[in-house]
């Protein structure tokens, strides 16, 4: 089974020294910017649905 990582991991190993500190800074900067990381939603995964169906979904969400 593959791992999951939280995203305060996934953004510190984006750093040479898997910097958490820098993470947890990026993620209150993108908080105070409206942004939210959300977990992917298996049902909109692109490679799973295909192109028309895929385009539909996205425009009844518009």
């Amino acid at each position: 089974m593959a791992r999951k990582f939280t995203p305060r991991e996934v953004i510190a190993r984006s750093y040479p020294s898997w910097d958490y500190a820098m993470a947890d800074r990026l993620i209150a900067w993108l908080d105070h910017c409206g942004y939210e990381i959300v977990e992917k939603r298996q049902e909109l995964d692109a490679a799973i649905v295909p192109h028309d169906e895929l385009k539909a979904r996205v425009a009844s969400a518009c």
